[in-house]
């Protein structure tokens, strides 16, 4: 069986990379070290080390075990920092999980308003991609995350808090400017800044959008965030179907927005991890989330 003592022996192994180092660490002698390892080894059925000339070099195997091994410390640290605040009485922080485009837009307002009430209280935020952001709610890595809806998953819980209409997006001085709503028809023919299939979610609706009104622009540039798709079309390259978060921020350099006749539609949500207890500053932070939901300005 694995005993605690054997895994600090080889972490301290790891990191201090000798025998001799680990040993300082951990107090003991060397023997004491080689002989720790040397059961651990034992227990786990494989080699951790080569021993060659006097030194010890990592298996490949040793390797792949010493990063499980980190996890597991680095999650045993995080308890022993709480459980310090705890007894020193420091602030409890929240670590929040957030789109990219979202942490650059409602997110800042949404602080604001926490802070008014936990001006004390820090705050650590993930801004992370969809499939990043469930991984670390599953994980228990973050509290909270801000995020385009998804199909149920265990271990997670949502709210929903808004839902919003796709937008057109064009350059200055492009010829649809004129147009107060933008048809899938309009964009027959001109150059498209498009979603990377295997990222996005939107990119099955957009793409049979355009084919079922027999739309065929050119997809000059594909990618997976919506600043660089704003960048692209203020740069000329072409025109963009957007989320509307980040047109203000736009509108600035050079980028017009314009309603898009289309049924695509993101729905927005609040995520956490299963469990159902949440601590006062969570119900807190939720409340600022919905109140800053329900009156924000998207510039348009």
């Amino acid at each position: 069986m694995i005993q605690f003592r054997q895994i600090e022996a080889f972490r301290c192994l790891m990191v201090a990379g000798t025998s001799v180092g680990a040993a300082r660490k951990m107090n003991i002698t060397q023997p004491a070290i080689s002989r720790l390892i040397s059961d651990l080894e034992s227990a786990l059925g494989f080699r951790l080390f080569n021993r060659a000339k006097g030194r010890l070099e990592p298996t490949i195997a040793g390797v792949r075990f010493y990063r499980s091994v980190e996890e597991n410390f680095l999650g045993l640290e995080r308890l022993s920092q709480v459980a310090n605040n705890i007894r020193n009485e420091a602030p409890e922080g929240i670590t929040i999980a957030c789109l990219p485009v979202l942490s650059s837009t409602i997110l800042p307002l949404i602080l604001k308003e926490f802070f008014k009430t936990h001006a004390a209280v820090p705050v650590t935020v993930d801004s992370s991609n969809g499939p990043e952001i469930l991984v670390r709610l599953q994980d228990l890595k973050v509290d909270m995350a801000i995020c385009l809806s998804f199909p149920p998953l265990a271990g997670i819980e949502v709210e929903t808090i808004m839902q919003m209409n796709v937008m057109c997006a064009m350059p200055e001085g492009h010829k649809l400017v004129e147009k107060a709503v933008i048809t899938p028809l309009d964009l027959d023919g001109e150059n498209m800044i498009g979603w990377v299939p295997i990222t996005s979610q939107g990119y099955k609706e957009e793409l049979s959008t355009l084919t079922q009104a027999g739309s065929h622009p050119r997809h000059v540039v594909k990618t997976h965030t919506s600043h660089t798709r704003y960048a692209m079309v203020a740069s000329g390259l072409g025109v963009s179907i957007v989320e509307p978060f980040a047109a203000k921020i736009w509108r600035n350099n050079g980028v017009v927005v314009r309603p898009f006749l289309s049924d695509i539609s993101y729905e927005y949500v609040l995520a956490y991890p299963s469990g159902g207890i949440r601590s006062e500053l969570m119900h807190d932070f939720r409340d600022a989330v919905i109140k800053v939901a329900k009156t924000y300005d998207f510039g348009f």
